[in-house]
């Protein structure tokens, strides 16, 4: 114990993150080859503590373990919690809500809350639990560090989490009242089940996703008076600019990491975007007549374009596939095909005639939700890092990227949402085995 704070101590005597890390780096290489055995046993410890701090079932069950200090555990686990694990964030952000709560009530436990609300503010990783907590945090920095209280037997920490994270007894089955997408969202996280105002069909449970917002997954354009396709232009002259379509297209380009030949796009209109290949890429460059694209990236850009070519025949042939059984392997892989594919710009208006695109993603999205929920009906109890568990994030994951996705209509949006809710409280309804 003492080494490890003497390692500590050493390690913030360096100001940059660069020495800290330079130093770190030696300091595990000594370890790792005078005292390999204590080095496996180093490893081993931290990888189970990420396998466990990403697992919604595990973070359960030392949350309400007197043994372990929750504050600690919970500080620990925010920093290894993977920012795509939609399940597990919620978790936290469930048991989060309830302990700054019982520390502004009860004036306990300050300076570990304190801490913790440090640590959310500072870590990118946990923006959206800034932005939720944002008042809850505020009001537990106001209280002060130095006061000393006593913490009567009902508020000690392993009561706390015991009796106050505890899943709450509703009528899981009523009537809700979708929000209109435009409409703005007020976090409701009181507690993993609770019903909001939103409207689905009848019989249908609801959970809300409004805590973790999706503003930054909004694939908005970037709309002028340019936008509006004038009749003295030609379908040859139009451009994605023209087209109200040069916002999707950016977002898309900075997750291929390809925003640096923003330019070039701009040069093009959607149909030729789609169209690209090797055969006519050098006339698409030259047209945009500027720069130049290396060509790593233009092949790059070419299977991009083939992807984006292929989406509609793909999703046709994913409708066809999920009618039969898959296995959950090739669950996983359809899943995060679709995870990928809705990072790519839907046309609008401009561009196509009708939303079939859109219809034949939310029939997917429907058609994968009956193979996770038949697939949860097999098992137990529920893994995060199991290929069903992965697979439940990244659907999740999916339906975020469609409700922050403007070329979506509102009933599209309230049916994926209404995905999003069944698939919880199927979730949630899997008994918690911690064996």
């Amino acid at each position: 114990m003492d080494e490890m704070k003497q390692l500590a101590m050493t390690l913030m005597q360096y100001r940059s993150f660069k020495e800290r890390q330079e130093y770190l780096s030696k300091s595990l290489d000594h370890l790792a080859f005078d005292y390999p055995d204590i080095y496996a046993v180093l490893y081993r410890e931290i990888k189970r503590r990420e396998l466990e701090s990403n697992d919604p079932n595990r973070i359960a069950k030392w949350l309400s373990n007197p043994a372990q200090n929750p504050y600690v555990k919970l500080h620990e686990s925010l920093m290894m919690v993977k920012n795509s694990n939609i399940m597990a964030k919620e978790e936290f952000m469930y048991n989060l809500r309830g302990m700054l709560n019982q520390t502004i009530k009860n004036g306990t436990n300050i300076e570990a809350a304190v801490k913790i609300c440090h640590l959310i503010r500072k870590s990118s990783n946990l923006k959206i639990f800034n932005e939720k907590l944002k008042q809850l945090i505020g009001q537990v920095n106001q209280l002060s560090n130095t006061q000393r209280h006593y913490i009567p037997k009902e508020t000690k920490p392993e009561n706390i989490w015991r009796n106050n994270f505890r899943p709450p007894q509703i009528d899981s089955f009523q009537r809700f009242n979708f929000k209109s997408d435009q409409q703005q969202h007020t976090p409701v996280w009181k507690n993993m089940l609770q019903s909001t105002n939103s409207e689905a069909a009848r019989g249908q449970p609801h959970f809300s996703i409004d805590c973790y917002g999706y503003d930054h997954l909004e694939m908005i354009a970037s709309v002028s008076s340019a936008t509006t396709v004038r009749n003295s232009q030609t379908p040859i002259t139009l451009t994605i600019v023209d087209q109200g379509m040069d916002g999707a297209v950016a977002k898309w380009l900075h997750y291929l990491k390809l925003h640096k030949y923003q330019w070039f796009f701009n040069s093009l209109n959607y149909l030729e975007i789609v169209l690209i290949d090797e055969d006519n890429i050098d006339g698409f460059i030259a047209k945009a007549d500027r720069n130049f694209i290396t060509k790593g990236a233009q092949k790059k850009i070419c299977i991009s374009s083939k992807t984006l070519r292929d989406r509609p025949q793909k999703l046709n042939d994913l409708l066809l596939k999920l009618d039969l059984e898959v296995t959950p392997n090739e669950l996983c892989e359809l899943v995060s095909y679709m995870r990928d594919i809705l990072h790519y710009p839907i046309p609008n208006k401009n561009c196509v005639v009708g939303d079939q695109l859109q219809q034949d993603i939310v029939l997917v999205m429907e058609k994968l939700l009956n193979q996770l929920l038949e697939k949860l009906g097999l098992v137990h109890s529920l893994v995060a890092q199991s290929l069903l568990g992965m697979s439940i994030n990244k659907y999740l994951e999916c339906t975020l990227l469609i409700i922050g996705n403007q070329m979506f209509v509102k009933h599209q949006i309230d049916k994926t949402m209404m995905f999003a809710d069944t698939l919880k409280y199927k979730v949630h309804r899997i008994p918690r085995n911690f064996n």
